[in-house]
């Protein structure tokens, strides 16, 4: 495999990766329809607020910082990878002309 190869297969890793972390965030903080589910949370409070407005930022910050954490470590990876392949792209390229 060249390196135009491996460069295009990191671009594909990187939006797969990007692709998948908006599929599981937009899925984590659009929990309306557990209010449907478990009508209760609408009639709780939490100081004087609905329950609803709590589960949202819980689930919105506490839950989301891992996933955050994950998806930025993974791109981390396939940043360097693109890195890698274009420096190796570079040098190859100034190798062939003299």
């Amino acid at each position: 495999m060249n390196n135009a190869e491996r460069m295009q297969e990191a671009y594909k890793k990187q939006c797969r990766t990007t692709l998948i972390a908006f599929v599981v965030v937009t899925l984590m903080t659009h929990i309306f329809p557990m209010y449907f589910l478990f009508p209760e949370l609408n009639k709780m409070t939490v100081f004087g607020f609905p329950a609803d407005y709590w589960l949202t930022i819980v689930i919105g910050w506490l839950v989301l910082i891992p996933v955050f954490w994950i998806y930025i470590q993974v791109s981390e990876k396939v940043d360097q990878e693109i890195n890698d392949s274009s420096s190796e792209a570079a040098d190859s390229a100034q190798g062939d002309h003299p």
